[in-house]
């Protein structure tokens, strides 16, 4: 029996690359965003209900040291090239998959094979989900009709691109709902599969609560799923063009989150290159997240770049007159300007073409309204320094004077699922609960040691433990936040200062409290 194993660099000898848009077939990831919502996560036993998000147009994007120019107008790993191999009984996996369609559709790299099974009496969740998807013939039905990919129940659509459209799924044992990114390989070229390969990369790198967790990927003989978390807030863009511009107390919150994840990303040596409102994804009303990573890169110190990409109206003036330029600095230039239009509605830099934007952003002419504070003003112009020397870095914005009230959300703790931890720490506390609720779905740490941690979001049972981590992770910290947090007096709520933010009544109430963005 045929089994299909991932390896990059090299092209599955069936499909031939795409003449449609080098980038495209991935940029449905900028704005298949899909982000989670932050509130508590209860870990369910009953199916969640679905609920949307805004549908999602895609965009074209280019790679580091592969594209000359790129500009931008508007859930498991992802491997470049898919090479068929042949697995033997004494090389290879053991077959258990007996059904035609399912041999087809579901990735045999990233389910794990049942061993010899007991009674269905006697099995656990894990032993029976592993059942059904070999021997249940209503399930090979839905797979075939594309209803169900490995662990993943799929629903309605979210969103679609060119080349790829997002789905709404819910894993089958932690019932969590998620975003599945649904790509077709035959459309995406090689400079596409390149640039999707290194955002992949840069958010198996990432674990914070401000920037979209990547689960799982599965994979198929046709298609690449991306398995993310999920949430229906929509985008700051949109919010801020419906309802208009922020207040400054609206905005400090909100902005000192994106300012978090950017700067979990540099201390990870990651850049993101594609800051803007278009990809900051509202999770609750709240909380964001930062999403689209397809620009991303992982840098060394001092580093320069040479890829131009982006979004003009953010693009930092070095991108302009420079050969080369610092990642880090091209996102804080970026920040300065997604600050400027969560406070005002507008873009700083205006003109009637992208090069009268591109003068005025090399000069660096901006005017700020009267009614923007001298302290923000001042942080804004800060981070809009057109000498990079002279620019602000991430740790100057983070302590300015104006976000001296600012929460700054911390990193998640990185807990690898095959170490045990025995100490009293924080660390153990969460792996003893995740491996609690792992163990009652009948997985255990063996299980992840024979499953090859090497294979990472390629492997069924290393998403489930990412997405019980996720959820407990999201509980301990909503937990901790309420306790630091004083509830607000009646006052603050009839007179006070959140107005638009305070209607939740926008986002669906039994929505997942989990989502993504690619």
């Amino acid at each position: 029996m045929l089994r299909y194993e991932i390896q990059l660099n090299f092209f599955h000898p069936t499909i031939q690359p795409s003449t449609s848009s080098p980038a495209s077939a991935i940029r449905g990831g900028l704005r298949d965003n899909i982000i989670a919502s932050s509130g508590r996560r209860a870990i369910r036993s009953d199916p969640p209900t679905y609920s949307s998000i805004l549908e999602d147009n895609s965009e074209e994007y280019t790679s580091e040291a592969e594209s000359e120019a790129s500009i931008d107008k508007r859930p498991d790993h992802v491997p470049a090239r898919f090479v068929p191999t042949q697995r033997s009984d004494d090389g290879g996996y053991p077959s258990h998959h007996h059904h035609e369609a399912f041999n087809r559709t579901v990735s045999a790299v990233s389910l794990p094979v049942g061993k010899q099974l007991k009674d269905m009496s006697d099995k656990t969740q894990y032993e029976r989900a592993i059942e059904q998807l070999n021997n249940d013939p209503m399930v090979h039905k839905e797979v075939a009709l594309g209803r169900r990919i490995g662990f993943y129940r799929l629903g309605k659509e979210l969103g679609a691109g060119n080349f790829s459209k997002v789905k709404l799924g819910v894993h089958q044992l932690t019932k969590e709902k998620v975003a599945i990114k649904i790509m077709d390989k035959a459309k995406m070229d090689q400079k596409a599969q390149k640039l999707l390969t290194r955002e992949i990369q840069s958010m198996e790198k990432m674990n914070h609560p401000n920037i979209v967790k990547l689960f799982e990927c599965v994979e198929t003989l046709t298609r690449v799923h991306l398995v993310v978390e999920y949430a229906s807030g929509g985008e700051l863009y949109t919010y801020v063009h419906e309802r208009g511009k922020l207040s400054e107390a609206d905005a400090k919150p909100l902005f000192a989150q994106i300012v978090s994840a950017v700067a979990h990303m540099h201390s990870r040596n990651l850049v993101h290159r594609d800051i803007k409102a278009e990809n900051v994804m509202f999770s609750s009303p709240t909380q964001v997240k930062l999403v689209d990573f397809g620009f991303s890169c992982l840098v060394e110190r001092d580093q320069l770049l040479q890829t131009f990409c982006g979004s003009p109206p953010y693009a930092a003036p070095e991108l302009f007159r420079d050969k080369s330029y610092s990642g880090e600095l091209v996102d804080i230039w970026a920040l300065g300007v997604l600050l400027f239009f969560m406070l005002v509605g507008v873009t700083p830099f205006k003109g009637e073409t992208v090069a009268d934007m591109k003068v005025m952003i090399m000069e660096g002419k901006f005017q700020l309204p009267e009614y923007i504070s001298l302290m923000a003003g001042e942080l804004i112009k800060g981070m809009l320094k057109t000498e990079t020397d002279k620019r602000a870095d991430i740790e100057y914005v983070k302590k300015n004077f104006w976000m001296r009230d600012c929460r700054f959300t911390k990193s998640y703790l990185s807990i690898k699922a095959n170490i045990k931890i025995d100490d009293e720490t924080e660390k153990s506390a969460i792996n003893d609960k995740v491996w609690k609720i792992m163990n009652n779905y009948g997985i255990t740490r063996e299980m992840l040691v024979e499953e090859n941690m090497d294979k990472g979001p390629r492997d069924a049972v290393i998403g489930t433990y990412r997405i019980v981590q996720f959820q407990v992770q999201g509980e301990m910290a909503k937990i901790a936040k309420d306790k630091e947090t004083p509830p607000p007096s009646s006052s603050s709520i009839t007179n006070g200062s959140p107005n638009h933010l305070s209607k939740k009544e926008k986002f669906n109430k039994n929505r997942s409290t989990t989502c993504l963005i690619l």
